[in-house]
C-alpha cells in the first residue's frame, strides 16, 4: 500500500508541475487529476458507493464527499476546491459535519479539505488540525507519512491515528522504510475492587459506587448514580472533548428508532421540543438529561464516552 501511494505521490506532483495552470482552472478537473487519485490511493474507492459518497446531500448543502466508515456511514466529509485556490477554507465542510451531529443521526468527528495539493484534516471535538501537508513542496516521504492518516483502515472506524515523521530521507521513486509497528499489549485488568465502565456487570438495585476514577486518574464520590454520568460529562467538557458542535446526542435506543430522546442539548429539550426532565446544565449551551434509571447511567454513559472518542474502559467504579 505505501509503494502505491509514493507512487501516486509522485505521480501527483509531476502531474502538477507539468499541467497545473490546465488542471487549476476547474474544480472538476482538479477533482478527476489529483485529489480522486489520491483517495484512491488511500484506500477510498471513489467508484464504489458503499466506500464513498459523491455529492451527498446534508441538511446544511452539498458535500463533495462523504468518505464512509465500517456501519456504511460518514466518517469524513471532504471539501474539494480547485487547484488555483491557495486559500483552501475550512468553514464549508465544518459547516456540513456540524449541522449533520446536530440533527443526532450522524456523528462526524472530521472533516478534510484539499485542493489537490494541500490537504488538510481538521478535527471538530478538538477544534485544530490534525494532518496538514502540501504535495508539491513537502518531501514525499513526509507527505506519504502523513497522509496514511487518512488511509481508509486507519479511519473505517472514525478515528484518527497521528502520523508520524519519516526518519529518513528517500529519493524519488522508492518507498519510505515504513516504520516498525509498536508492540502493544491488552489493557491491565482493573485494580482490584474497581470495575470498568463497560464491564459485566447489572447496576440494577445496586448502592451507589463508593468512588469513580476518570480516564485522567480524577477521583469523585457519586452521591447517586446519576452523578456518574453528570461527573463524566463536566470532565468531557472540561477537557474539551464535549463541545457545543459535538453535544446534540440521542440515546442509543432512540438514535437506533429514530425517535426524539436526547441525552445531551444545546437547549435542554429533546427533537419534539419536550423539556428535560431533570436538566443539569454541564456548561454554556450544553444540558444533560439526568432523569435515568441506574442502567440508563451506565449505557448512556458508555455512549457519551464513545461519542467523545473516549474508551469507557478507562472509566472505574468502586461498587459496594
Amino acid at each position: 500500500m505505501l509503494d502505491d501511494l509514493v507512487q501516486t505521490i509522485e505521480m501527483l506532483k509531476a502531474r502538477i508541475k507539468e499541467h497545473g495552470p490546465h488542471i487549476g482552472a476547474y474544480e472538476s478537473r482538479t477533482r478527476v487529476a489529483l485529489i480522486d487519485p489520491m483517495l484512491c490511493a488511500l484506500g477510498w474507492d471513489v467508484s464504489d458507493p458503499d466506500i464513498v459518497q459523491i455529492e451527498p446531500r446534508t441538511v446544511n448543502g452539498w458535500a463533495d464527499y462523504a468518505l464512509l466508515g465500517g456501519n456504511r456511514k460518514p466518517v469524513i466529509f471532504v471539501e474539494a476546491k480547485k487547484l488555483a485556490d491557495k486559500d483552501v477554507p475550512i468553514q464549508q465542510s465544518v459547516g456540513y459535519a456540524i449541522a449533520e451531529n446536530m440533527q443526532g443521526n450522524l456523528y462526524v468527528r472530521y472533516c478534510a479539505f484539499t485542493n489537490g495539493d494541500r490537504w488538510e484534516l481538521y478535527d471538530l471535538t478538538m477544534q485544530k488540525p490534525v494532518l496538514k501537508t502540501p504535495i508539491v513542496s513537502d518531501e514525499t516521504a513526509k507527505c506519504a507519512l502523513q497522509l496514511l492518516g487518512l488511509w481508509r483502515r486507519s479511519m473505517a472506524d472514525g478515528l484518527h491515528s497521528e502520523a508520524v515523521q519519516p526518519v529518513v530521507s528517500i529519493q524519488p521513486g522508492r518507498a519510505p522504510q515504513r516504520p516498525a509497528p509498536a508492540v502493544t499489549t491488552a489493557p491491565p485488568p482493573p485494580p482490584e475492587g474497581l470495575m470498568a465502565l463497560n464491564g459485566s456487570f447489572d447496576p440494577t438495585g445496586k448502592p451507589t459506587p463508593k468512588s469513580m476514577k476518570l480516564p485522567n486518574g480524577h477521583e469523585a464520590v457519586p452521591k447517586y448514580w446519576k452523578d456518574v454520568i453528570v461527573q463524566t460529562a463536566l470532565w468531557l467538557h472540561q477537557t474539551g472533548h464535549l463541545t457545543r458542535g459535538n453535544c446534540q446526542l440521542l440515546t442509543w435506543e432512540t438514535a437506533k428508532a429514530k425517535a426524539d430522546r436526547y441525552i445531551l442539548s444545546r437547549d435542554g429539550k429533546n427533537r419534539d421540543s419536550r423539556e428535560f426532565r431533570s436538566p443539569y446544565r454541564i456548561g454554556d449551551d450544553i444540558i444533560l438529561e439526568t432523569h435515568l434509571s441506574s442502567i440508563e447511567v451506565i449505557r448512556h454513559t458508555i455512549r457519551m464516552l464513545e461519542h467523545c472518542g473516549q474508551d469507557p474502559s478507562q472509566l472505574l467504579l468502586q461498587l459496594q
